[in-house]
């Protein structure tokens, strides 16, 4: 009996590596096999329960050709390495409504996934500008950058708001660092001061006048971020859109409703829209995705990532 109780944790030791062995492996089918239906089978029954939170650092390749490192216990990070990509639908809105020359704000921008790509879609003659408040993250950030050579992306370590300060950073958990948040009684830790200036701040005159497509994913922090980019709206270009991710339970904790966050825009002629992404392992694993917001209507309920547009239509 005490010989088996020996023996146990070496045997669970070498099974742990075992499957550790195999992550790379499992991926490659993930990515690049030929059956959906045998990888839809191989992510059920075998990665999902037994590799996807293993500890793996990584350096892959997403679908559009950067190289990202990362590790896959934090949910962003693995779905890229697996998968090649985040919130696919949304991916593939931006890359039809993205050209080259474009200016592309990305805030909130985490890892650099959505910047990464946005420079790829606006090539040598556009730019890129990252915000990211965190400078954990923001070191990140700066890796990912470097791996790929992006010299038309521009990184700011500065929390977007709307006047020039400081603000308290919480930083989400380890498994979901895209969590972290300038709001409180979220129940996330407090992670330090941080420097905070309006966007009008933070991008020169031209990025201003050039930015057609701005991001905003702040986790609750957009009550701030909006108010701090309005003259960006009466400046800059008349197809300018923007895509806001809206938190309407941090909302209501900073006493805001999504109709007076999004009031600033809808009072200037912008339209709302809606974009869904699924964001169950499965979905990523679809041919092809649509990437089409389509018309608000009625109200904004829980988390909703949100597109403001001057177009009138049914869909974009």
């Amino acid at each position: 009996m005490a010989d088996t109780a020996t023996r146990t944790p070496a045997a669970s030791h070498l099974r742990h590596r075992a499957l550790i062995a195999l992550i790379p492996a499992a991926r490659a089918y993930i990515r690049y096999g030929p059956s959906q239906r045998l990888k839809r089978k191989l992510w059920s029954r075998f990665i999902d329960p037994y590799l996807a939170w293993m500890p793996h650092r990584f350096v892959a390749r997403t679908k559009f050709g950067a190289r990202m490192a990362g590790h896959t216990q934090e949910i962003l990070q693995q779905f890229i390495y697996y998968f090649g990509t985040w919130e696919p639908e949304i991916s593939a809105w931006i890359a039809r409504r993205l050209r080259p020359g474009d200016v592309f704000v990305d805030v909130g921008a985490n890892a650099g996934y959505y910047s990464l790509f946005a420079s790829h879609l606006v090539g040598p003659t556009g730019s890129v500008v990252a915000v990211e408040a965190s400078p954990r993250i923001f070191r990140g950030l700066r890796s990912n950058l470097s791996l790929n050579d992006a010299s038309n992306i521009r990184a700011v370590n500065v929390a977007a708001s709307d006047r020039v300060g400081t603000l308290t950073l919480y930083s989400g958990p380890d498994t979901h660092t895209g969590l972290t948040t300038v709001v409180s009684g979220i129940g996330f830790t407090e992670d330090g001061e941080v420097p905070a200036a309006p966007l009008t701040e933070v991008l020169t005159a031209d990025e201003i006048g050039r930015a057609r497509l701005i991001k905003i994913d702040v986790e609750g922090g957009e009550v701030a971020v909006v108010p701090g980019l309005e003259r960006i709206l009466d400046e800059g270009r008349g197809d300018l859109e923007v895509i806001l991710e809206v938190h309407t339970l941090a909302l209501e904790k900073q006493g805001v409703s999504p109709e007076d966050l999004l009031r600033p825009f809808t009072q200037r002629g912008f339209n709302v829209y809606s974009l869904e992404n699924d964001y169950r392992p499965v979905a990523y694993l679809a041919d092809r995705f649509e990437g089409r917001a389509v018309r608000k209507r009625d109200a904004i309920d829980w988390e909703m990532n949100i597109v403001l547009s001057r177009v009138d239509a049914e869909s974009i």
